[in-house]
């Protein structure tokens, strides 16, 4: 981690986004002062830790984290890619070794701001407080895909070198409280109206959502109902009469994007091949596709089709196309979804569930037929519990696919990763429940032990 930390310090000259949260970029690289010299700078400062979500970290995740369970396939030779296609990742994989340590630049931007804020004597209370708690759910944001990514990781909440550089990793349970403190200092310090234009800056409902997924993951299932609840009376956000336009800027649905300067996401010009009859190089996988009910809206809208001729042999290939645009669209553009309503209704049918509140009013159901039924398919047969959480399932992966690695998470946690992967992939590692701690961080930080399975 020394290597990365000392990265950290070389970069944390923050560079800023053109328009990204209505400011002015600033002109010059910025010392650790000078970010917060004024309320503009810190505002840019805070706008790269967004961008970053977009810029370094998807481009890196969601479609590696698909490749790693059953939803993606791989047209391509890449060693690095074929190692999470086979589920087989080792210790010197350079996009796990990107997934760590983006995550932990967030990190370490995050509490950069968290520090010094406070310090500056140059901002208003009211801007101290709002940057503060975005970096908090920001920070919260990067320690839930690294514990669940990692299971024990370094619980850094400093900017010292010294302590990090040699920072031992701290119990699941330790980096779960953490992450529910800063959602719980989010929630009571950020307004429940966006600031700025449009979703891309986190608001109370941001904090209150990744809360009640946060719960969800620990089991807490009343906890996860309520926050998931609150939600939805907020009276914000809506699901659309259908699934086309979900991904637009402002979506309805939306309750947190990250804003892209040219209208498409990064991630999308890998994943949408140049034209239909181009060969995708991350194919969905037949076992996703099938995963789809006939007439369910979301298997036109969200997936491609492209059709390979190879001398008078044609094959079909479908590829994920949440994200349609691959190139500049200011006209309809789209934004990276960090948080969406629809997942929250799943959240919450799933708390209910687990709480043996299977159909009626207030029920399971009503919360899973709201999204079938934005799909245009009909309402779920599901009557026993075991039935409703397997249909909860089954819905998340054709409603969340491509979304942050929810289903490589939903196998774990429900301990179907090794049946359900395992069947599919006979080179798949069987303690691969966890990603390798990267080499490069074992050999700076002789504190870390690898998780088992990797040598």
């Amino acid at each position: 981690m020394k290597k990365t930390i000392t990265l950290l310090l070389i970069i944390l000259v923050y560079s800023s986004c053109k328009k990204l949260i209505e400011v002015n970029s600033p002109q010059n690289q910025l010392t650790t002062i000078d970010v917060f010299s004024d309320t503009t700078s810190a505002v840019a400062a805070l706008g790269n830790i967004y961008a970053q979500l977009d810029r370094t970290i998807e481009v890196n995740y969601s479609k590696y984290l698909d490749m790693y369970t059953d939803n993606l396939d791989y047209t391509g030779s890449t060693p690095q890619d074929l190692e999470f296609l086979k589920s087989t990742i080792s210790v010197s994989n350079s996009t796990d070794l990107a997934i760590w340590k983006n995550f932990y630049l967030v990190i370490y931007q995050c509490n950069n701001l968290i520090e010094h804020l406070p310090k500056s004597g140059n901002l208003p209370v009211a801007n101290v407080n709002q940057l503060s708690n975005e970096a908090k759910f920001l920070r919260a944001y990067a320690y839930f895909y690294l514990v669940n990514l990692y299971g024990k990781v370094p619980l850094v909440l400093s900017t010292d070198v010294n302590i990090s550089a040699q920072a031992p990793q701290s119990e699941i349970s330790v980096i779960y409280q953490q992450i529910i403190k800063d959602l719980t200092d989010a929630k009571q310090g950020l307004p429940a109206a966006y600031t700025g234009i449009g979703k891309i800056r986190a608001n109370k409902w941001a904090a209150v959502a990744l809360l009640s997924k946060a719960y969800l993951f620990q089991q807490n299932w009343t906890a996860a109902e309520s926050e998931a609840t609150d939600v939805i009376k907020s009276g914000l956000y809506s699901l659309l009469s259908t699934p086309n336009n979900v991904f637009l800027a402002g979506s309805d649905e939306a309750i947190l994007q990250v804003w892209t300067q040219n209208g498409f996401v990064t991630s999308a010009t890998n994943l949408v091949p140049s034209s239909n009859t181009s060969l995708p190089r991350y194919p969905m996988s037949a076992n996703l596709h099938s995963a789809f009910e006939d007439g369910d809206l979301r298997k036109t809208a969200w997936i491609g089709t492209s059709n390979v001729r190879s001398g008078s042999v044609t094959t079909t290939y479908h590829y994920l196309y949440k994200y349609k645009n691959r190139v500049v669209n200011t006209t309809n553009p789209e934004y990276l979804m960090v948080l969406r309503l629809a997942e929250i209704y799943l959240i919450r049918a799933e708390a209910r569930a687990q709480q043996s509140k299977i159909t009626g009013v207030g029920s399971a159901a009503d919360d899973l037929n709201l999204i079938r039924k934005r799909s245009g398919i009909a309402n779920s047969t599901a009557t026993t519990q075991s039935e409703m959480l397997t249909a909860i399932m089954r819905e998340r992966r054709v409603e969340l696919f491509d979304e942050w690695g929810s289903r490589f998470f939903d196998l774990k946690r429900n301990g179907q990763l090794n049946v359900v992967i395992g069947t599919y992939k006979t080179s798949r590692l069987s303690t691969a429940a966890l990603l390798p701690i990267p080499l490069n961080e074992l050999t700076y930080d002789h504190n870390l032990v690898q998780n088992p399975g990797y040598h």
